[in-house]
């Protein structure tokens, strides 16, 4: 699947480009679930926020519990000071996690896909795990 330079290169660098390794129409349908999984969303459910800068937020229940269900975070400044989302709650999710992979059909298509498998095989992985999915669009 990889050939010898994207080998290298994940060697060198950590990671590796793969243009077109999904076709157009596994993305849309990818992105089209995720919008169908955010409009499920009831923001009353959580108004977690997921930051890198403050660790204490992205620690807190919802986030941790969010290990083995399908949840969402939103963005760091999604609420005004009235705790009112400022626009669409489509535009105020920063992303969707962590066990899409295992609870989600589309996502567990996606991510369980051969090409994967064999991509994880050229880059030298011997026991790959997948361990959380995210969907940040």
């Amino acid at each position: 699947m990889l050939n010898q330079e994207q080998q290298a290169q994940y060697q060198r660098d950590g990671y590796v480009v793969i243009p077109d390794f999904k076709p157009a129409e596994e993305l849309a349908r990818l992105r089209r679930r995720a919008e169908q999984i955010v409009d499920a969303f009831d923001p009353a459910e959580s108004r977690a926020v997921f930051t890198t800068h403050d660790q204490a937020r992205a620690s807190d229940a919802w986030f941790l519990g969010s290990d083995n269900t399908v949840r969402c975070f939103f963005e760091e400044e999604a609420f005004g000071p009235d705790g009112q989302l400022k626009q669409a709650k489509a535009l105020s999710i920063n992303k969707i996690g962590h066990a899409m992979h295992d609870l989600d059909p589309v996502f567990e298509a996606f991510t369980r896909d051969a090409k994967l498998a064999a991509v994880a095989r050229d880059l030298g992985l011997e026991q790959p795990q997948i361990w959380q999915s995210m969907y940040i669009d």
